[in-house]
């Protein structure tokens, strides 16, 4: 099934316009991401580890306006209070701290 407009464009999803030092980044996030996501599956559920690595990623993004290269750069930059925030959330069913809540933590 073609749509229209679509057989001469581009992929948006491609990774053919990173260059491989973006795209060694991206490997990087990944694998530390895949890491910490076993982590807490071996203590939780796997559901509970993917909120908790994603708020992780999302938090560190909100507060810094930028992405962290590795997990481990997210968590230690973000400290003990925002993070043991977000695994009592995680865990307990919470909602996770609104983007505005974020900054004023």
């Amino acid at each position: 099934m073609k749509f229209k407009g679509v057989e001469n464009k581009a992929n948006p999803f491609s990774l053919d316009h990173y260059t491989d030092e973006q795209k060694a980044v991206f490997k990087k996030r990944d694998e530390t991401k895949k890491r910490a996501e076993e982590f807490f599956k071996a203590m939780y559920d796997q559901s509970t580890a993917w909120v908790i690595v994603a708020n992780v990623m999302v938090t560190y993004h909100n507060i810094y306006t930028d992405c962290a290269e590795t997990f481990e750069q997210a968590w230690n930059t973000l400290g003990y209070e925002i993070t043991t925030d977000i695994v009592y959330r995680a865990v307990n069913g919470l909602p996770a701290r609104s983007k505005k809540e974020e900054v004023k933590a």
